[in-house]
């Protein structure tokens, strides 16, 4: 049975899409993929193939979206790097479709999350809610020290973006 609120939650959500900021746009981006590719593990688990393929897909076309959003002509090497990053995840996703490999994924997710939690955490810093060193302490406690180049990535472009 259909549930009777959904066109409300549906509008609910072409509103949010509509009146949001860019920063949050991006964030709903990250969000996404995160989603469609939690999916598509399931969906590998299940043996529903059709359903991995779409949301791994799905998930791809967020990725290249987000390369879209970088300005190459006049970014810096931030920008190259994360372009690069960005590749390189689109290219994890084609191979783990291909064969059906959930830790593929996994490093994706990971990536998409911590580049998230950078843009996060810049918007944070632009709205005067945290400061750059609050954000460097937070990321060298969460990690003990162990930041990956991904997270290395994200912390550059807060640093980059003040």
């Amino acid at each position: 049975m259909a549930n009777p609120y959904n066109k409300y939650i549906k509008q609910y959500q072409t509103n949010n899409i509509t009146t949001a900021t860019p920063e949050k746009l991006m964030i709903m981006l990250f969000d996404g993929a995160v989603q469609f590719l939690q999916k598509a593990k399931i969906a590998i688990e299940e043996k529903n193939f059709q359903e991995r393929s779409t949301n791994i897909e799905s998930a791809r076309k967020i990725v290249r979206e987000l390369m879209r959003t970088i300005d190459l002509e006049n970014g810096n090497d931030v920008s190259k790097s994360l372009f690069v990053l960005y590749n390189r995840m689109a290219m994890k996703l084609i191979k783990a479709n291909v064969s059906k490999n959930v830790s593929l994924i996994d490093e994706v997710i990971e990536d998409l999350s911590n580049i998230r939690w950078g843009f996060q955490k810049a918007i944070e810093i632009q709205s005067g809610i945290t400061t750059v060193e609050d954000v460097m302490q937070e990321r060298q406690e969460s990690v003990n020290g162990e930041a990956t180049n991904a997270e290395w990535t994200t912390i550059w472009t807060i640093d980059a973006s003040i």
